[in-house]
């Protein structure tokens, strides 16, 4: 499934700071595997997409590239409702 903005994910796996996180050490976690967040800005890293989700529980915002997360609720705008995804159909 394509990411775009506003859509639920999950982050699939740990994540460590690479060096670009601001305020980070580098090699600490940013982000845990179960993590659910909101996309809110697709933007461009060295030519590859970098999809940054807000962690409304801890207000942190932080980019991933898209095999590091998973869609679990898409936003259906001809709907105007929330789709929950199972991983069946996703």
């Amino acid at each position: 499934m394509e990411l775009k903005v506003n859509q639920k994910v999950m982050v699939t796996k740990m994540i460590r700071d690479d060096g670009t996180c601001a305020g980070c050490k580098r090699g600490t976690p940013v982000a845990y595997e179960g993590m659910e967040g909101f996309i809110c800005e697709i933007t461009e890293f060295h030519f590859e997409p970098v999809y940054v989700v807000h962690f409304l529980d801890v207000n942190k915002k932080l980019g991933f590239r898209a095999q590091e997360l998973e869609v679990i609720e898409d936003f259906d705008e001809e709907e105007g409702k929330w789709i929950v995804l199972d991983k069946k159909s996703a």
